[in-house]
């Protein structure tokens, strides 16, 4: 779940950065559906942790999965 969820989050990143920069076709539009997606992503783990493991701290543990990806890249989803 964890990596399934960085792979998204990078993606979302990425996107966000090409847009700004005119890469690959992306658009400001197709980032902000990109990122929408993978916010909502964050919700739906954070229902399944606190769900499946009682943990109230679910958002924590996804928010420092979030960290991770953002440290590696360097930059943040906006």
């Amino acid at each position: 779940m964890k990596s399934r969820f960085q792979q998204r989050w990078s993606q979302a990143i990425c996107v966000q950065q090409w847009a700004k920069e005119g890469k690959n076709g992306w658009t400001q539009e197709d980032a902000k559906e990109i990122s929408n997606i993978a916010y909502g992503y964050v919700y739906v783990i954070v229902d399944v942790l606190e769900a499946i493991m009682k943990q109230s701290k679910a958002t924590d543990v996804v928010r420092g999965w979030a960290d991770e990806v953002e440290e590696k890249l360097g930059t943040s989803l906006e």
